[in-house]
């Protein structure tokens, strides 16, 4: 009867580590994909250009002759897809002199399961916090070095910050999404929805579109203060007993992943930010034949990118 090979023990480990990685799995759904719009991916990266469509119908005078117009094209997006990669070895005599074995690779490579979501959410709440970095943030930058090059670098597609006061659209206009010194108040709200609905509700041609802001995006310092003024039936602190207008106008959703305390932003979810899912989470267990050391590891491929921001207004973050 020929004996148990020590492929087949790596190979059976393996197994049982990937049973227990996701029994172990943080069930917590992630936030993050309520913002963003998760898409599969099959490439190293994706890329596309939008087109802006025909412009308003004009009026022809009789007899006179139809006035023509064209698409325009808009910005290339670029959409690399990242890897992320964890490891952990032990020593033969580790293994081999541990009780319980099995237990301690499960314990070691189970805590991976909880990770991976903490992984994913501090990544793509960098577009929040590095959002309004004047020299932006290596998280808006998707050029992969030989491949592909994104032009904008670590900005977003039209060379501004994410949240910046002056982008341009495609016929010599620009837009704020961003304002520095507006902390959570009941007028700032309104002046913000004001701007985000009527002033940057407009294409790359000036053409008007419809937004719908329908969250308000905050870290859980400000939970509070955005009940009182999103949840309550008359306005917070007036002694006039008016109707408070901007009742359940937003849903308040905080995440624990933005940085700036008193920031604040109004979205509209899953608009404008693209996630890539490229390589779901694989593990791999091996033993090293010349030192004997057991290895385990962990290793997943995802990515994201802007692809409009007139979606989101960001306030009161850091620029550096």
């Amino acid at each position: 009867m020929a004996g148990i090979l020590r492929n087949a023990f790596t190979e059976g480990m393996k197994k049982q580590l990937y049973t227990y990685f996701w029994e172990s799995y943080d069930e917590t759904p992630p936030k993050y994909t309520e913002f963003f719009e998760v898409v599969n991916s099959d490439a190293a990266y994706e890329q596309f250009t939008s087109a802006i469509g025909l412009g308003e119908l004009l009026e022809k005078p009789e007899d006179e002759d139809i006035q023509y117009d064209a698409p325009m094209e808009s910005y290339t997006i670029i959409c690399k897809n990242r890897s992320f990669a964890r490891g952990v070895k032990f020593s033969y005599e580790a293994i081999q002199d541990s009780k319980q074995a099995g237990n301690l690779l499960q314990n070691s490579v189970g805590t991976w399961g909880g990770k991976l979501n903490v992984t994913k959410e501090k990544f793509y709440a960098k577009f929040f916090n590095y959002g309004a970095y004047s020299a932006g943030n290596d998280v808006f930058n998707n050029t992969i070095s030989g491949l592909v090059t994104d032009s904008s670098g670590t900005l977003i597609y039209d060379g501004k910050a994410l949240f910046a006061t002056d982008h341009p659209d495609k016929v010599g206009g620009t837009y704020s999404n961003f304002e520095s010194a507006y902390s959570l108040t009941h007028d700032n709200i309104k002046t913000v929805y004001t701007t985000f609905h009527v002033t940057n509700a407009k294409d790359e041609r000036g053409d008007v579109v419809e937004l719908q802001a329908d969250t308000l995006l905050i870290p859980p310092a400000l939970l509070w203060t955005a009940r009182e003024i999103l949840e309550s039936t008359l306005i917070p602190g007036s002694m006039d007993n008016d109707t408070n207008v901007l009742k359940s106008i937003l849903t308040p959703v905080t995440w624990r992943y933005l940085t700036d305390t008193d920031g604040w932003f109004m979205i509209q979810k899953g608009k404008g930010l693209m996630a890539t899912n490229r390589e779901e989470v694989s593990l791999d267990f091996w033993q090293d034949e010349q030192n004997k050391r057991y290895y385990a590891s962990c290793f997943t491929r995802f990515g994201g990118c802007v692809t409009n921001w007139r979606y989101m207004f960001a306030n009161n973050i850091s620029t550096s």
